[in-house]
C-alpha cells in the first residue's frame, strides 16, 4: 500500500504487483443475438483454469441485461422505472451465483461484492469507487466476484456503470499488473479478420467491420490504453486452455499493452 498527500487530499493506492483482474465478458455468457446462455460452462471453464495467483473477477450482464435496459431506457436513469432497475439487478446475480458457486466447488474462495454498494456516480459518470473492501477481501485470500451494475447518481438517480469501466477503475486502484477480457472471440481482429498479436496504440490498428465488432472492442483499447504499466489480454472464453496459457505465461488472443 502506498499512502501519499496531494494537496487537501489524502490519498491510499493499493498495489497488488501479481493480482489479476479478470474480466468475463457478457459476450462469453449469452449470446447477444439468440440469448443462449453459456455461464455454466464459463463459469466450470475460469473454476479449472484459475492458479493461486490473487486475482479479482468482474462479470457483464449479458444478453438479458442489455435487453431490459434497452427496454426500460436505464442508460437515462431512473425514471419511473425502479422494477426494471430491481429486475436487472435480479436477472445479473443469478448469473453472479452461479459463478461463485463453480469457484468454490473447485476450491476458490469466491465471495460476491456488491458493486452498487462501493461506487457513485454523476450525471452518468463515475466518481466515487471505494475499492477497501476489495482490498479487506483480497488479504485475507479470497477471489472477490463483481458484475456491472447500477450506481447511485446525484443527477440521474442510477447510471449503469459498464463491467469495463469497473475493471479500469480496480486496475488504477488496486495496482494491478495485468487485465484478462474474457469474450467469445480469439481476441481482437484485423480488417481480414486475423488475430492481431499485440496492440501499442490505437491509431496503429483498423479493426474488424462486423456485426459491430469494432465499436465494442475499440472501447475496450481505449480503456486498456489508460492504463500504464498493465498488461491487457483478450483471450476467448469459450475455449478450453485460453486462460490457462496466459496465465502460465504462453500467448493467447490479443496483447494490449501502452
Amino acid at each position: 500500500m502506498i499512502e501519499a498527500i496531494l494537496g487537501n487530499f489524502y490519498i491510499i493506492f493499493y498495489t497488488f504487483p501479481r493480482m489479476f483482474v479478470l474480466k468475463i465478458g457478457g459476450s462469453a455468457l449469452t449470446d447477444k443475438k439468440t440469448g443462449t446462455i453459456f455461464v455454466n460452462e464459463v463459469a466450470e471453464r475460469v473454476a479449472r483454469e484459475l492458479n493461486d495467483e490473487q486475482c479479482v473477477i468482474v462479470h457483464g450482464v449479458g444478453y438479458v441485461g442489455h435487453k431490459l435496459a434497452k427496454q426500460h431506457s436505464l442508460h437515462l436513469g431512473l425514471q419511473d422505472n425502479q422494477l426494471a432497475w430491481a429486475r436487472l439487478r435480479v436477472e445479473v446475480k443469478k448469473m453472479t451465483r452461479i459463478i461463485v458457486e463453480k469457484l468454490v466447488e473447485h476450491g476458490v474462495p469466491a465471495v460476491e461484492v456488491s458493486s452498487a454498494d462501493i461506487m457513485r456516480a454523476s450525471n452518468g459518470k463515475l466518481v466515487s469507487f471505494d475499492v477497501s473492501i476489495i482490498d479487506e477481501f483480497v488479504k485475507k485470500g479470497f477471489v472477490p466476484v463483481m458484475h456491472a451494475d447500477g450506481a447511485l447518481d446525484d443527477v440521474r438517480g442510477l447510471s449503469v456503470i459498464s463491467g469495463d469501466t469497473i475493471v479500469t477503475e480496480l486496475a488504477l486502484k488496486l495496482g494491478v499488473s495485468r487485465i484478462i477480457y474474457g469474450t467469445d472471440v480469439d481476441g481482437i481482429y484485423d480488417v481480414e479478420g486475423k488475430v492481431i498479436p499485440e496492440i501499442h496504440e490505437l491509431s496503429s490498428v483498423e479493426l474488424w467491420e462486423v456485426d459491430d465488432f469494432s465499436g465494442g472492442m475499440r472501447k475496450k483499447i481505449e480503456e486498456a490504453l489508460r492504463l500504464k504499466n498493465v498488461d491487457v489480454q483478450v483471450i476467448n472464453l469459450r475455449k478450453d486452455g485460453a486462460l490457462a496459457d496466459v496465465l502460465a505465461g504462453r500467448h493467447a488472443g490479443t496483447l494490449i499493452r501502452r
